[in-house]
């Protein structure tokens, strides 16, 4: 069913590409849907950079400075995957069992659960070297099963073994302050009838390139779109690294599924679906590794967009039909419409060009309005980010402008991945992300 309406969604974009070029009215009609929908983008960039700027502010004002105890806070169980990530788990392992949540007698109040799923390195040699004399650091291994080699299918695996009223996920290249968990609790307290709460992502290579400073912007833009749809009431997301997720809503759920791609997203459709939400905690990060190489982004995005796609594809007719509130429905409405735009803004490019013989030519405005519209919205959504996080003049708008040509790779990405789910193989489930600070640092 999911290549069906894959399938569906292209013969209609064509049909609706070929329409616009050829059809004044048509033409004029989506172009003022753009409009709406970029206008929609900029209010959730204002009210999201508002909500980020808030928290930042606090959390560098000094409010609340850490005490490393977790008072009346849940306990915690973080469950980090691993996959052949000799190169960086040592350090991950170490700066995790560097967390300061404890209780009054200095006992941890978390536990780390490390997987090693199935790896032909030295992953877990080193992670159990790293946890040794850590009484709260497991480090098990997942055998080659025949099952699905994924995220979610991992964290499944390690789900009957924590003791954590509370889980959460972490990347096997993460590093976190002392202070994160407690940062994490104190900014759930800020929601507390939010199911899971998902915290900052920031590149620590940052400084590398061009590639990896734009990933730094797109974080950023990203947070401000979630804090947005957040404090509108609408379907904010979970991200993957630094994602918590209350245990009895989790199970209460079905669990994580072992089939999804990206276990996040789908996590979070069928969080709204069942009528929870998430939280974000801007002023909480992860830092993590931004991928070098185009090659690895292709890949990466690939992934990203299929596993989105088809997450929306198999449990957006239930969100929509559910009793949901009216606003949850139409951001979940709102941001799926938005996967329209590259299929549509790649087919109306085709069409034009084959209407280049014919005695009409094609109207070229909506292949630009489409591209401009998407850039705009992108480069507000950038100018929300950078601004809550500090950046003002000459530079935010730079930062914005790399991080809006950033984003426009996913006008390629979001239609071959449409072409993939309706025509190409089944996915494969884990893609192993290359890993550089672990290389320069030995």
């Amino acid at each position: 069913m999911t290549r069906v309406i894959a399938a569906t969604i292209l013969i209609f974009t064509a049909g609706v590409a070929w329409l616009t070029i050829n059809v004044s009215f048509a033409a004029r009609l989506l172009q003022v849907l753009i409009a709406v929908s970029v206008i929609y983008v900029a209010w959730l960039a204002w009210r999201g950079s508002r909500v980020m700027r808030r928290a930042l502010h606090a959390a560098r004002g000094g409010d609340g400075e850490p005490t490393g105890l977790a008072g009346q806070s849940p306990f915690i169980s973080l469950v980090l995957p691993a996959r052949n990530e000799a190169v960086v788990i040592g350090a991950t392992v170490m700066a995790l069992r560097g967390i300061a949540y404890a209780d009054r007698v200095g006992q941890p109040r978390f536990e780390l659960f490390v997987v090693d799923d199935g790896s032909t390195d030295a992953t877990g040699d080193l992670a159990r070297a790293a946890a040794a004399g850590a009484a709260h650091i497991t480090v098990r291994r997942r055998e080659e099963s025949g099952g699905p080699r994924t995220k979610g299918a991992v964290l499944a695996f390690a789900l009957p073994y924590l003791r954590g009223d509370v889980i959460g996920a972490i990347d096997a290249d993460t590093r976190v302050e002392p202070a994160f968990l407690e940062c994490v609790m104190r900014a759930w307290r800020r929601d507390p009838a939010a199911a899971a709460l998902q915290v900052a992502r920031r590149p620590r290579n940052e400084a590398t390139s061009w590639l990896t400073a734009a990933q730094a912007e797109e974080q950023l833009m990203d947070m401000a779109s979630q804090c947005g749809r957040w404090v509108t009431d609408g379907t904010a997301e979970l991200r993957g690294n630094g994602m918590f997720v209350r245990r009895d809503v989790l199970e209460a759920i079905g669990g994580w599924d072992a089939r999804a791609l990206t276990e996040d997203l789908e996590l979070s459709t069928r969080l709204s679906a069942n009528g929870h939400h998430v939280t974000l905690a801007p002023e909480c990060a992860v830092e993590e590794e931004a991928v070098e190489s185009l090659g690895a982004l292709w890949h990466q995005r690939r992934r990203w967009a299929e596993g989105s796609m088809r997450r929306l594809l198999e449990h957006g007719p239930g969100m929509l039909a559910g009793s949901q509130p009216v606003s949850r429905k139409a951001d979940f409405g709102a941001i799926a419409a938005e996967f329209l735009v590259a299929p549509l803004f790649a087919t109306t490019v085709v069409a034009s060009l084959l209407t280049i013989p014919l005695p009409r030519p094609a109207d070229w405005t909506v292949p630009l309005t489409l591209f401009a519209g998407y850039g705009l919205g992108v480069f507000v959504l950038a100018l929300g980010g950078l601004w809550a996080a500090g950046e003002r003049g000459s530079r935010l708008v730079a930062r914005a402008v790399r991080g809006a040509l950033f984003l426009s790779h996913w006008l390629l990405v979001v239609p071959v991945s449409l072409l993939v789910i309706a025509f190409g193989p089944a996915p494969v489930g884990f893609v192993q992300t290359p890993r550089v600070t672990g290389v320069r640092n030995r």
